[in-house]
């Protein structure tokens, strides 16, 4: 009986010892790293998945931007359109700044041609004069009282013919021969004192009226301008290349005439004019002051080629216009001393 006890005790005392034996320090420090490295794992997905989230939520409004640009760009395009199309229909003709320098570029050479066709066919004598007469102010002649040099003949007879386009058609306040000038250059004025566009527009309307308009009463009045300025042309030409170009004229076919040349030349700046007063900016003439201003290389170019030096005269002004984007320049043509 009491061996039995004895064993039974013994047994459940070692049952007890095993149920409670302990887990080593190392294995509860790996269970706590791994506890901790779960929780990061878990954490880092939720980030990734809050990445994921916000990616997706700007690549949507990526998409939304690009689309709202596009449906802009799109309408832009379409103001932009109405916007030329407006402006084709108030500008007198289709030209621009580079098809206006394009056909200054052509009335000059055109003008060097017919005085180029004249050459030693001039009355010194009376080209002497006439010039001398017309500005006194300009050192043309030498020390013995002839012209400074025997290309002046041509490049002065090319200046007179430069001069009265200035003066008649480039210069007039809106378009040569018309009776409302004068009052369109005073309303100019006071627009322009006032800081007003409507100066632009209201040239650019004009201008296209002039254009298109087939009232036979204003066509009449521009006719008899431009017979008037051919004519004045024409009799200052005769006087220099005297006698031949009357004699010329006389034994050729109409059209191969100098009177007709020279019909083209103002017929093609009265053209030119009416474009240039169809533009967004003011082209014009620039004044050189002849005797004092030195050669500007950016604004002019010698006739002989030369580069430095004091403008002797003027053969054909600078014409400028706009600044900027919108700049305009075409070079004058000088002769220097």
């Amino acid at each position: 009986m009491t061996n039995s006890t004895t064993s039974n005790t013994l047994s459940s005392s070692t049952t007890t010892g095993s149920s409670v034996e302990e887990v080593p320090p190392e294995a509860e420090e790996l269970r706590q790293q791994l506890e901790q490295l779960h929780l990061q794992m878990v954490q880092v997905r939720k980030e990734v998945q809050g990445e994921l989230e916000r990616r997706e939520q700007l690549q949507t409004e990526l998409d939304e931007t690009r689309r709202l640009y596009q449906d802009k760009e799109q309408e832009y395009s379409q103001i932009e359109h109405r916007f030329f199309q407006l402006t084709r229909a108030v500008r007198a003709t289709d030209d621009d700044l580079s098809t206006i320098r394009d056909s200054l570029k052509l009335l000059k050479y055109n003008i060097s041609r017919i005085i180029l066709s004249l050459n030693k066919k001039a009355d010194k004598d009376r080209a002497k004069a006439k010039y001398v007469a017309k500005w006194p102010h300009l050192q043309l002649l030498d020390s013995n009282g002839d012209l400074a040099e025997p290309s002046f003949v041509n490049l002065l007879a090319e200046k007179l013919i430069h001069t009265v386009l200035v003066e008649n058609v480039f210069q007039s306040p809106l378009y040569p021969g018309l009776d409302i000038n004068d009052a369109y250059a005073t309303l100019s004025q006071w627009f322009d004192q006032h800081d007003s566009t409507f100066a632009v527009r209201l040239r650019q309307q004009l201008a296209a009226t002039i254009a298109k308009h087939n009232d036979p009463n204003l066509q009449a009045t521009i006719a008899n301008e431009k017979a008037r300025l051919v004519t004045l042309i024409y009799d200052e030409l005769a006087d220099i290349y005297h006698p031949f170009l009357r004699e010329n004229d006389a034994q050729v076919p109409q059209d191969k005439s100098y009177h007709t040349k020279i019909a083209d030349i103002v017929d093609k700046t009265f053209k030119l004019v009416v474009a240039i007063r169809g533009q967004e900016v003011v082209i014009h003439a620039l004044a050189i002051d002849e005797g004092k201003q030195a050669l500007d290389e950016e604004t002019m170019t010698d006739a002989r080629g030369k580069t430095e030096g004091t403008v002797r005269f003027c053969v054909c002004p600078t014409f400028v216009g706009g600044d900027g984007d919108h700049g305009f320049l075409e070079k004058g043509k000088v002769v220097i001393f």
